[in-house]
């Protein structure tokens, strides 16, 4: 196998990140758009301070409150943290593993084997695990940095 085979995987790689962001975007600001709709109905309804707090003390006025503020759904400093975890360990696992491929085979690329190949793999290995012990360290600092703002365990300054 050549190394130009990875060109097209790539790509194909790339396309599909691309429109999945895409329609990500698309289902995000559909359901943005459906919800201020939603809310700006229920406030035209409410006549009066007097009404719009006593709504408020409800449990559906504090559900409409919560829905209020900027999205929750991506879970917060706690989730990011943990899917830079994630990937990192992923990219740092791939990369040690790619270091063990070659140094435990003899790189048969094509009809002979040559220093480039193995000096190609070695570079994807490099950077592999450079973005996996990279995304570790961000991990970590994200995490220090939530907990002393108060993101993450309920700790507040």
């Amino acid at each position: 196998m050549e190394m130009w085979v990875f060109v097209p995987i790539s790509a194909f790689i790339a396309t599909a990140w691309v429109i999945q962001v895409v329609v990500d975007g698309f289902r995000r600001r559909q359901q943005i758009r459906l919800t201020t709709e939603f809310h700006g109905k229920l406030l035209d309804r409410i006549g009066s301070a007097k009404e719009f707090g006593e709504f408020l003390n409800t449990s559906g006025g504090a559900r409409f409150l919560d829905s209020m503020t900027v999205e929750r759904e991506g879970g917060g400093a706690p989730a990011r943290i943990l899917q830079a975890l994630q990937a990192g360990l992923v990219m740092l696992t791939l990369g040690i593993g790619v270091f063990v491929l070659i140094g435990t085979t003899d790189l048969m690329i094509g009809d002979n084997p040559g220093e480039n190949d193995e000096a190609g793999f070695a570079v994807l290995a490099t950077i592999t695990t450079s973005i996996g012990v990279g995304l570790l360290l961000s991990a970590g600092a994200s995490y220090g940095l939530s907990k002393r703002l108060g993101l993450v365990d309920g700790a507040s300054r």
